[in-house]
């Protein structure tokens, strides 16, 4: 029996079965937890860009949540839904579900009443402004 051919290396084994049982657990957990967004408005900026709000909700105990996004006008709804997944992220969340918004040629002016979570003004080709108030 000394002449069998044994794998010595079980650390090494122990080592890739762990990593693939954390990548297997990872993926199991991350579609669990994907927040669904609907598109509940579409609207054309300028020649290149489109505003798209979504809306979502984790549950019952949860207030919406709207997200605003500036998308190419050129990409379909489901182009910008498997973007989504994949990280796309928005320029402004908010639980304030009356925004304001006037689009004027490449420029968007938003009114906000409510809790604004995130604002992120990088767009370099849409010029965005806002006026907000915590009520």
């Amino acid at each position: 029996m000394l002449n069998a051919l044994v794998f010595k290396k079980k650390w090494l084994y122990i080592i890739v079965m762990i990593i693939l049982l954390g990548c297997g657990i990872w993926r199991v957990v991350d579609e669990f937890l994907y927040l669904e967004q609907d598109i509940i408005r579409r609207e054309k900026v300028g020649d290149l860009s489109t505003l798209i709000i979504t809306e979502s909700s984790a549950g019952a105990t949860t207030p919406y949540v709207y997200q605003y996004y500036l998308y190419s006008s050129k990409k379909s709804d489901a182009d910008f839904l498997n973007d989504l997944r994949s990280g796309y992220e928005p320029f402004l969340v908010t639980t304030a579900s009356d925004v304001y918004v006037k689009i004027e040629d490449n420029s968007i002016h938003l009114k906000v009443s409510g809790d604004i979570f995130k604002f992120n003004n990088v767009a370099g080709y849409i010029f965005i402004y806002m006026d907000s108030s915590p009520f």
